[in-house]
């Protein structure tokens, strides 16, 4: 949700806009007049929600503004009986529209997302963009990401479903970022939860990685239990990344093939130096000189499809 805060005092607008940051909304505005106001918004399609105070009321040009303009809703701030509550309350109140935008599984859509500080995430989806010949998109909301070779789209989180319309007619591989919970998503709003919600609904084939230990085994049992809840679910692929090949780290691999039962499951070495010598200059992998994380990355793209991967 769009949200323009038209607050004079300081100290009320920061009240304000930290309890919107800490639920995820975003602010696109901040007016400090009625006149950047009035600029703001006259140049402006998409509609949005004016949390204004008594400043803003008392202007005749507000008035006039706030009785005559249907494309965008008004939310009154009483400082003096400032309830947090009432404000999210108001908020939630109104319709939405990326609510109603109708959210369609994808053939040709793979996300990648991962545990809590699951490594690699971001590097799996860029080298299978790579061997997939697909489009990578990734979000502006998210952190630093490794950018690498595939085709690159970045976009905001409002924007996904256009996009993935947009790129119907190729292989689309979306950076997911972390989860452990997916169906708690289907009734939260916060900007985060959209971005999930709208990911895990347009994708036909979900890749989960978690890390090689046991933080990342009690991740990804919490994880699966959640997925089972998940109506329609996707065609599931989970990864253990950096596993290395002491005594622990085997204990924790046979834990990880005992929770995967029959599913779809990869386990991906360490490696210090993710390299790219064995790409041709297409971008394709090469089956001379590929190392282990490489071969591993090729049989993950041709379980989920592609058939040629060497040349």
């Amino acid at each position: 949700m769009k949200i323009i805060t038209a607050i004079i005092d300081s100290k009320n607008e920061e009240i304000v806009t930290s309890l919107l940051f800490t639920q995820g909304f975003e602010i696109a505005f901040r007016a400090l007049s009625i006149h950047s106001l009035d600029n703001f918004i006259s140049n402006q399609k998409d509609s949005f929600l004016v949390i204004y105070d008594h400043s803003f009321e008392s202007n005749l040009k507000f008035q006039k503004k706030f009785k005559s303009d249907s494309q965008n809703r008004y939310i009154r701030l009483e400082p003096q009986k400032f309830n947090p509550a009432k404000i999210l309350s108001e908020i939630s109140s109104i319709k939405q529209n990326y609510l109603a935008a109708y959210i369609e599984r994808l053939p040709n859509v793979i996300s990648v997302m991962g545990s809590p500080g699951a490594p690699g995430v971001s590097t799996l989806v860029n080298y299978l963009g790579l061997i997939l010949n697909g489009t990578v998109v990734s979000s502006t909301h998210q952190n630093l990401r490794p950018f690498g070779r595939a085709n690159m789209k970045l976009i905001s989180p409002e924007d996904l479903i256009p996009t993935l319309n947009s790129i119907s007619n190729t292989q689309v591989l979306i950076d997911g970022g972390s989860s452990i919970n997916l169906t708690s998503t289907m009734s939260d709003r916060r900007f985060d939860a959209r971005w999930l919600r709208e990911v895990v609904g347009s994708s036909s084939h979900l890749i989960y990685v978690i890390k090689s230990n046991l933080q990342g085994i009690n991740y990804l049992t919490n994880f699966m239990k959640d997925f089972n809840n998940v109506i329609n679910q996707p065609v599931i692929t989970v990864i253990l990344n950096q596993q290395r090949f002491d005594r622990s780290s085997q204990e924790i691999q046979s834990s990880f093939k005992e929770l995967m039962g029959g599913l779809s499951n990869f386990v991906i070495p360490f490696t210090s130096r993710i390299g790219a010598n064995s790409m041709s200059k297409s971008g394709k992998f090469s089956i001379w000189g590929m190392d282990s994380f490489q071969k591993q990355l090729a049989k993950i793209a041709a379980q989920i499809g592609e058939k040629k991967l060497y040349h």
